[in-house]
């Protein structure tokens, strides 16, 4: 048995696919990439229970969002440059209208950096408690329940943990992956219309701060996109799993 977690299956895959009886899948997508032979059944990827029981309510009491709009945006544990810059203009374009409540993180490497392009821009984010900008998340589950939306990498655990809590959000797929792989793991979810997707190459403030501003000015789109999520959402992965094993 093997399990592949990406739409878009990695070579690890595609070399055992030969060998084994059965090939466990995350998303139906990942199987036309595939060879017959083997078995093929979807069982999604295992999600951690926080996840899936974290509270919206009491997240957005934690973090104080009240009836604000939650962004929470991020691009991994090291960062990512480009989504750093453009979150920043999202910042210096919502922070005046006081409507929203902003969790991001920057990463490790960019640090230093998101605090010189906020003093540049004359962000005081200190002094704002809707402002929350940090290196990391490590209260992921929360920061999730209270958002709105969520601008993010496209990761397949990423991926599954916004459909377990049916979030919609704006997908920036890495383009720095083996064959691609965020691409396709982002198509699964825009193809269901269960998120946005911006291509990097593609990728401006501009652009970034007209998307976020279009969703929210469509009375319903966006809990359209968080109930369409919460479809693909498979949350006992962990048991379908054992129980192929198992037999």
């Amino acid at each position: 048995v093997t399990h592949e977690q990406n739409a878009f299956p990695g070579i690890t895959t595609k070399a055992l696919c030969k060998y084994v009886d059965k090939v466990l899948l995350a998303v139906p997508e990942a199987k036309k990439h595939l060879k017959d032979g083997p078995e093929y059944t979807v069982v999604g990827n295992p999600i951690r229970e926080d996840i899936i029981f974290a509270d919206r309510e009491k997240a957005r009491q934690k973090f104080g969002v009240g009836e604000r709009v939650c962004l929470v945006s991020f691009g991994g544990s090291l960062g990512a440059r480009v989504l750093n810059e453009a979150v920043v203009d999202v910042i210096e374009w919502h922070h005046k209208k006081d409507q929203v409540h902003h969790i991001h993180a920057t990463g490790k490497h960019d640090v230093t950096y998101v605090k010189q392009l906020l003093e540049q821009k004359h962000l005081d984010v200190q002094q704002n408690p809707h402002i929350d900008v940090r290196e990391y998340i490590d209260d992921m589950a929360d920061c999730l329940a209270a958002a709105d939306l969520v601008i993010c990498r496209a990761g397949a655990i990423t991926l599954s943990e916004l459909q377990a809590q049916g979030k919609a959000s704006i997908l920036i797929p890495s383009p720095n992956v083996a064959e691609n792989h965020q691409y396709h793991n982002a198509m699964a979810m825009v193809n269901r219309d269960a998120a946005m997707i911006i291509e990097e190459k593609d990728l401006t403030s501009q652009l970034l701060c007209k998307t976020v501003e279009d969703l929210f000015a469509k009375t319903g789109k966006v809990e359209e996109m968080a109930a369409n999520a919460k479809k693909m959402a498979i949350l006992d992965a962990n048991e379908r799993i054992y129980k192929i094993i198992k037999d």
